[in-house]
């Protein structure tokens, strides 16, 4: 039970570590990173005056642009609708034992309501960076969500860690 438990820690570490080359944009024959991936596990760190984006039970990867393209969504909770996020797809880059089928990067700013109950303005940068792995034939998703209020000068950052699995 207790190897269940890490792995989540293992995959996550070894997405955002940043050891070893910078990662390829995909070009031409891209990875299939496309599906819906349950959410098993999602912390929050960081604390801000701002209510941060939020990912529902299911998060759906999409692919576009002959799969050079990725879009993710995530729920406005000053308006509790979808927004769509838009990035970049990455090449896999080998981590062991543990198979990665590929990776993506999102950066976008955007300017909203503080919070459902607060109508005064925010611009956010909104950044989602994750992985793909495959694991004894399941996809296995680790990506971060991070939300920074770009106006108040403090820097303050909401990061929200991901593992999901799919089908």
């Amino acid at each position: 039970m207790s190897r269940h438990l890490s792995l989540p820690v293992v995959l996550l570490a070894l997405a955002s570590s940043g050891c070893g080359t910078d990662p390829v944009p995909c070009t031409n024959t891209c990875p299939d990173l496309s599906g819906a991936y349950a959410l098993e596990d999602a912390t929050s760190v960081g604390q801000c005056d701002f209510s941060p984006y939020l990912l529902a039970p299911t998060v759906q990867i999409l692919q576009s642009d002959n799969g050079r393209r990725v879009v993710m969504e995530v729920i406005d909770p000053s308006t509790q609708l979808s927004v769509p996020l838009t990035g970049e797809v990455y090449l896999p880059d080998p981590v062991g034992d543990i198979e990665q089928l590929g990776s993506f990067r999102i950066d976008t700013r955007t300017v909203r309501a503080m919070s459902p109950s607060d109508e005064r303005t925010v611009t956010l940068d909104v950044s989602a960076s994750g992985s793909v792995f495959l694991r004894e034939g399941r996809r296995i998703l680790s990506a971060t969500l991070t939300t920074m209020d770009t106006t108040s000068g403090k820097g303050c950052t909401v990061t929200l860690s991901v593992m999901g699995h799919g089908g």
